[in-house]
């Protein structure tokens, strides 16, 4: 599929230099609740009416959503789709100060990802006091980067938005393109060329999981593309197959795919 590139071992050394496919930790954005709120229960996503939550709504996507926690000033943390009646509290100092008492307690009521990639810390100070700890607590020396908003209610929108806007994909390092001019990439994302993955196809969820080395990325007629050479068995041997898979079928290669 590209010729230019060079032939890749069939049985690349494990301590190579090369850097797998990094396993996709989530990004974390914490963000504040808000004091308008809607006037019946509701998942605490739908719940909070505030304007980092119109800037949320607007900026996010479904193909680079976040995992989201929601600091509750009366609930602690919670899962955005943790339903919620109206109620009227204020994150003062001092409700700050009653939460940081009993950091535990405010912790409890949300399962948080055992791996974060970027972080961003969305609402005011009191609010970022009580999730600077938590994070903290939850992850100790292994914080990532870390981000917080600040400023002015429309800068910290502005910072939000870039944050979410940030989290998309992108092609990068350009080394080719196809014989139509299409451009050919090393990286999308956090996938680069020379990769080891595993390439487990959508479309037949029964057949197991293939290891495949990533040739190159570029943006195919139906999304983004990762040129491959698979590792195969035919007749008992192993070969390897050159493939365009969507991005979508690529795994790393630690991951434990189900059936």
């Amino acid at each position: 599929m590209l010729p230019t590139l060079s032939q890749l071992s069939l049985f690349p050394n494990p301590r190579s230099n090369v850097q797998p496919y990094c396993e996709l930790a989530p990004a974390l954005l914490l963000l504040a609740c808000s004091g308008t709120k809607l006037d019946r229960p509701a998942r605490a996503i739908d719940l909070y009416q505030g304007v980092m939550y119109q800037s949320y709504r607007a900026h996010v996507r479904s193909d680079a959503a976040p995992r989201v926690l929601i600091l509750s000033a009366r609930h602690g943390f919670l899962d955005p789709h943790a339903e919620i009646a109206p109620y009227d509290e204020r994150m003062t100092p001092q409700r700050a100060d009653r939460m940081l008492a009993d950091l535990p307690a405010s912790l409890r009521q949300t399962a948080w990802p055992s791996r974060i990639g970027a972080v961003m810390l969305a609402g005011g100070k009191e609010y970022r006091r009580v999730m600077r700890a938590a994070l903290a607590r939850q992850y100790h020396a292994e914080l990532p980067d870390v981000r917080e908003t600040e400023g002015g209610i429309g800068l910290q929108r502005s910072q939000l938005g870039a944050f979410l806007d940030g989290l998309a994909p992108a092609f990068s390092d350009q080394i080719g393109q196809h014989a139509n001019g299409r451009p050919v990439y090393r990286r999308y994302g956090c996938l680069e060329a020379g990769a080891m993955v595993n390439v487990r196809y959508r479309a037949v969820p029964g057949r197991p999981a293939l290891t495949a080395r990533v040739q190159a990325v570029f943006d195919g007629p139906s999304g983004p593309t990762a040129d491959v050479e698979i590792q195969e068995v035919v007749r008992g041997r192993t070969m390897l197959s050159a493939r365009w898979v969507s991005v979508n079928d690529v795994h790393p290669l630690s991951m434990q795919v189900a059936a």
